[in-house]
């Protein structure tokens, strides 16, 4: 099986240093020497917290829908539509609970059923976070909604036709990493 391989001997880092700590991310630099080579070269990243996404889809006249958030994403000074999503930052919680929790935060709504879509490194030149997706079915909403602060009190939530949101991606219209990798997988395993 195609597989990436976890290679920690490959470089052994000969300093180490952190240049800041923040409440979800801090940035590294690393001295690094490649054991193949003997090549030195100095390497930045972002170490944070691994995080969730959710696929949540409902059956529809038309044919499935998919849940999306839109939200303002300051770095790339953009409101973003976007799938369920968040950090894995509560101790011991499961990847599969924190897809739970962040699904009824974002969106109120809840699924029968929660299977692993697809996962991918966010920016593996400068991060080394991993997104989980999930593929949510069964879908319905909460009895008692989750009360929003700060700017998630902004979230709207919607639901549109999955195709049209495939089209979409495929356009390059939406752009949100978890959206493309969640929507892109499950036509991927559609058709497989």
């Amino acid at each position: 099986m195609l597989s990436d391989e976890y290679a920690p001997d490959h470089a052994r880092v000969l300093q180490s240093a952190v240049h800041y700590r923040g409440a979800i991310l801090d940035t590294v630099s690393d001295e690094i020497e490649l054991a193949a080579t003997g090549a030195k070269m100095r390497r930045e990243y972002i170490v944070h917290h691994k995080a969730v996404a959710i696929l949540a889809l409902r059956q529809a006249t038309g044919g499935e829908q998919v849940a999306l958030i839109r939200q303002y994403r300051h770095p790339v000074r953009s409101i973003l539509w976007e799938i369920p999503a968040g950090l894995m930052d509560k101790p011991g919680e499961s990847a599969p609970d924190a897809a739970i929790r962040e699904l009824r935060e974002e969106t109120d709504l809840i699924a029968d059923s929660l299977e692993p879509l697809v996962k991918f490194w966010t920016s593996p030149g400068c991060s080394q976070e991993m997104i989980s997706v999930f593929l949510a079915r069964d879908v319905r909403k909460v009895a008692v909604p989750f009360t929003r602060v700060d700017e998630e009190a902004e979230i709207e939530v919607r639901w549109f036709d999955l195709a049209a949101v495939r089209d979409a991606v495929l356009a390059g219209s939406l752009a949100s990493p978890s959206l493309v990798n969640g929507v892109l997988a499950y036509y991927a395993r559609k058709t497989a």
